[in-house]
């Protein structure tokens, strides 16, 4: 359906996973024509009845279609010589991911199980190793919170919002308000994305303004966060990335590799409209090493969710986990909040769980002034048997420890 090529152009791409700029894709020609091409095959992943991207040839059939690009499929990336034409690589292509590649002076990238685009060769490798260096020297400290305000209204209901780091400060976490909350049939502003951003150094959010099913809905206040600070960046950040249909249920964990430990974590990729989509349920740490995203369809399409973990090298766990529930019924909003971080730790960010209910919708979860966490939901499928009970949601604050 080409009306979610704008959501997930937005939410998923040119945001590396570096502490820097240095050997990532950033934003240029190159990496918009990758961007670009990306938004059709998932387009078509979407609007197919097997929940597959086409088979390599439709698929660069498609790309140059709408975009009027001129598109090659090759077995491998070393056959990837003439500039500024997008190749499809064959070998890495399957029903479940899509590799691209593009030469413009440098080489990129764009795998979609990976999440961003790349810039690939020993030299750019060199340089991602060498800022993720730079951003984990000294101990973690100077951290802050950073707020960002827009206005949403029905001419702009869907959007990529951000709070970007001041001063040379990554982001550890982030999440957002928005004023008024969610009203009495469900009318509000409901996040496709919770992630960080990495060249950018801030914290992005995907959202839209949904109406409820009557066609109008109140303008919006939404307040986007980025917790900052320095001596703590990720050295890697995984993605693992499935595909719902409607009526399906599915779970995403990714996992950090070893000698690295969970920072933080986030999602991405989701969409749903009035007539359909996929919605997330759960997003929050298991363990030390791993975070993991739930998310349903419904209606008269599905989409991928990409479940991400930000981890950094160390030999102990990191994170603290504070939480806390509340009731959660069918055409109510229900907010959670947790207690405060124990002694010596910070709250830098977040997640949350529908306890396997699919009966909800997430809308957003925020640091308070308290350093405690609330998560909010509203209970939008009442009586579906098949989506089970959404009687209870839990707000997950995780914790870090300044000095470490």
């Amino acid at each position: 359906m080409k009306r979610l090529a704008l959501t997930f152009l937005l939410a998923l791409l040119a945001i590396p996973a570096g502490a820097q700029a240095a050997g990532t894709g950033g934003h240029n020609p190159a990496t918009l024509k990758l961007e670009r091409s990306f938004t059709a095959a998932l387009s078509a992943r979407v609007d197919s009845g097997n929940g597959c991207y086409p088979a390599e040839a439709a698929m660069a059939k498609q790309i140059s279609k709408r975009w009027k690009f001129k598109v090659a499929v090759v077995n491998s990336l070393k056959q990837v010589r003439r500039q500024n034409l997008v190749y499809v690589i064959k070998s890495a292509s399957n029903c479940n991911n899509v590799r691209f590649a593009l030469r413009s002076g440098a080489l990129y990238e764009l795998d979609a199980a990976r999440g961003e685009i790349v810039v690939l060769g020993k030299a750019a490798a060199r340089q991602r190793r060498a800022a993720a260096a730079r951003a984990n020297r000294g101990p973690l400290r100077a951290i802050a919170t950073v707020t960002k305000t827009y206005n949403v209204g029905a001419k702009h209901r869907r959007l990529r919002f951000e709070a970007n780091c001041p001063g040379g400060k990554l982001p550890l976490g982030g999440g957002m308000v928005a004023t008024p909350p969610v009203g009495p049939g469900g009318e509000g502003v409901y996040p496709h994305s919770y992630e960080r951003l990495g060249a950018q150094r801030g914290w992005h959010i995907t959202a839209w303004l949904f109406d409820g099913g009557d066609g109008s809905v109140a303008a919006r206040q939404l307040k986007i966060q980025a917790v900052c600070a320095r001596g703590l960046s990720p050295m890697s950040a995984p993605h693992t990335t499935v595909f719902t249909k409607p009526g399906q249920t599915k779970t995403a964990t990714a996992r950090c590799p070893g000698g690295q430990q969970l920072m933080s974590g986030g999602f991405q990729r989701t969409d749903f409209l009035n007539d359909g989509g996929n919605y997330v349920t759960e997003s929050r740490a298991v363990g030390s090493k791993a975070w993991r995203v739930t998310a349903s369809a419904y209606g008269d399409y599905g989409g991928e969710v990409t479940a991400i973990a930000y981890c950094v090298k160390s030999k102990r766990p990191l994170l603290a986990e504070v939480s806390a529930s509340s009731p959660l019924a069918f055409g109510q909003a229900a907010t959670a909040t947790t207690p405060g971080c124990p002694a010596g730790r910070r709250m830098t960010s977040g997640g949350f769980s529908a306890n396997g209910s699919t009966k909800t919708f997430f809308a957003g979860g925020s640091i308070n002034g308290d350093q405690t966490w609330s998560a909010s939901s509203y209970g939008f499928f009442g009586g579906l048997t098949a989506y089970g009970p959404a009687d209870r949601l839990t707000a997950y604050g995780y914790c870090l420890r300044p000095g470490s």
